[in-house]
């Protein structure tokens, strides 16, 4: 069985690969074709038997393992890669759908789940550089492209009405719990930080910049959840990417301005407490004066139509 300190930093590093929405406008990223200048210049993409192999590994010893994602990311000079990425998470980050809730994106064979791709490409031009949130909008634009003529992929996005919460106060006087305190400040979380990219690498401040503010603390373990600094939309935005919620979260609780955000989970150390996350509805209500009431509404859902296995070059 995995202790809780191995699971504690495995989930410090899938934290940063789920936890945010992308802001691009998805009915015209999915409705509109992309433009030559939009394609790459050269492009490569081969099966990676590897690191199939090496999560196969990984859940045989521990089926409880939160392995990161795959995230395609940008780099200098026009350069693009995607390493040990499943074809279901290469549509996302094309489509703008990366950190959305899994039950967003659906259809395709299961293939594109199972099998890993490693795809390297180039544009002609310079590409802002990707963030955890996602690819700039060009390099989108150019992986939509790159998907559809190699893999034949045909996609759209497709309002349904489905599970929502929203997020609101659990007790009548409307008071927070005891895990729910107003921000002390002081530094930038997720939401507010400069673009970043996936491997985390940010050129230096210039010789003559104030220095950069501090990072906000960002953790979930089986012990914990801690979130430093953010707003109630923050916080909602965060949760719809919990495994466990897995639909999209409203802000409707009222409440303003920022907080820090602790749920401890109680069976810590219990032998039994084997899942990789504490359950956190109940914990919302008994800790933070939170809940999630459920509803539905309408969901930009994207709706994976045909897709093919790739031809490697």
């Amino acid at each position: 069985m995995a202790t809780s300190n191995s699971l504690s930093l495995r989930f410090l590093v899938v934290i940063l690969a789920f936890c945010a929405f992308s802001a691009v406008s998805l009915q015209m990223t999915a409705q509109t074709p992309p433009t030559p200048e939009q394609a790459f210049d050269v492009a490569s993409i081969h099966r990676n038997k590897d690191d199939e192999e090496r999560r196969t590994v990984i859940l045989q010893r521990d089926p409880n393992a939160a392995i990161p994602p795959g995230r395609a990311q940008t780099l200098p000079g026009g350069r693009f890669q995607g390493r040990g990425m499943s074809v279901r998470e290469l549509i996302r980050d094309a489509y703008g759908y990366r950190n959305r809730p899994a039950a967003d994106v659906v259809g395709g064979p299961g293939w594109i789940d199972s099998e890993r791709y490693d795809v390297q490409a180039k544009a002609a031009t310079d590409l802002p550089l990707s963030t955890t949130f996602g690819l700039p909008p060009a390099a989108e634009a150019a992986l939509r492209a790159l998907l559809a003529d190699r893999m034949k992929l045909k996609a759209r996005v497709e309002s349904r009405r489905q599970r929502v919460y929203e997020l609101v106060m659990a007790r009548a006087d409307r008071r927070p719990g005891e895990g729910l305190v107003a921000a002390k400040g002081g530094c930038r979380n997720m939401y507010a930080r400069e673009a970043i990219t996936q491997l985390m690498v940010q050129p230096p401040p210039a010789a003559d910049a104030p220095p950069p503010t501090r990072p906000c603390r960002l953790g979930i373990s089986i012990a914990a959840v801690v979130a430093e600094n953010f707003t109630m939309e923050e916080w909602a935005r965060f949760l719809a990417a919990f495994p466990q919620i897995n639909a999209n979260v409203i802000d409707r609780t009222g409440l303003t301005g920022a907080f820090d955000i602790a749920i401890r989970n109680p069976a810590v150390g219990d032998p039994g407490a084997t899942t990789l996350l504490p359950a956190v509805e109940p914990l919302l209500e008994s800790q933070l004066g939170l809940k999630l009431r459920a509803t539905e509404g309408p969901v930009d859902v994207l709706v994976i139509e045909s897709v093919e296995r790739p031809t490697e070059n």
